[in-house]
């Protein structure tokens, strides 16, 4: 086996003719159409200036529950799928190319693409908010934290899915997983404060308080995000990749 092969460079060249540009494309512009259902929702009410961001951030997030792990679970599928074509991994395996790398390499790159469009998605809300005259930056480390946050979450729920679809080989279940998921995650909002499926943490990192005065009446309160999804996120990353990494590992060798 070649030591020198550049496994990232190979790993890019596989994604040439995919449609993995249109299906970002396609999830930037529904989420920017929503957010803007919010963003104009807001003017009409005239909300607090200085509130507005994270109004509209708590929209955001709260609509990731349902749509970030559909675009995960087709991300994900769509790296195993590459390689399932023609039962390329049992080629590798028999051509001795170190799986460890193939694991890494396959994950590192849909990490990298996927923070690249949910960074372009961010750059493109705050950015069209400060457009408009609304304060974005007043506020950094709460911006900060939910930024962080997100992608800590996104990253478990990639990590997921993606072990879901590299041991089964299984794309239908990555997919019917984040389809549960995301179900349950919403259903468990309603019965818990700190919901423990990781779906419903996106909730969770939200700056903004409803609390109820009234009638039809909420009166609106800045609070820090829980810092419990990243922490918690944080370590079941690293024993999740442990673990699928030895599962992968195992259903090739053995």
């Amino acid at each position: 086996m070649d030591n020198n092969i550049n496994y990232s460079k190979i790993e890019k060249l596989k994604y040439k003719h995919s449609r993995q540009m249109l299906i970002y494309s396609l999830f930037i512009l529904v989420n920017l159409l929503m957010a803007n259902v919010y963003i104009f929702d807001g003017i009409k009410k005239g909300e607090d200036k200085n509130l507005f961001l994270f109004i509209i951030l708590n929209g955001y997030l709260f609509m990731q529950i349902l749509l970030l792990p559909l675009l995960i679970a087709i991300i994900s599928s769509k790296a195993v799928e590459i390689e399932e074509r023609g039962d390329m991994l049992k080629v590798l395996v028999s051509s001795g190319i170190n799986l460890r790398q193939i694991y890494d390499v396959k994950l590192i790159y849909i990490l990298k693409t996927f923070t690249a469009s949910q960074i372009a998605l961010w750059i493109i809300l705050i950015g069209e908010l400060y457009l408009l005259g609304y304060p974005c930056f007043h506020m950094p480390d709460r911006l900060i934290i939910m930024f962080i946050s997100f992608f800590a979450i996104s990253y478990l729920i990639m990590l997921l899915h993606y072990n879901i679809a590299i041991i089964s080989g299984k794309h239908l279940i990555s997919l019917s997983t984040a389809l549960l998921g995301s179900l349950s995650g919403f259903i468990s909002l309603f019965f818990t404060k700190i919901p423990l499926i990781p779906y419903a943490w996106y909730a969770l990192i939200n700056s903004v308080k409803y609390v109820y005065i009234s009638d039809n009446h909420f009166e609106k309160q800045l609070i820090y995000p829980e810092i419990y999804p990243i922490i918690a996120s944080s370590i079941l990353l690293i024993l999740m990749y442990i673990a699928g990494k030895k599962m992968f590992l195992r259903r090739h060798y053995d």
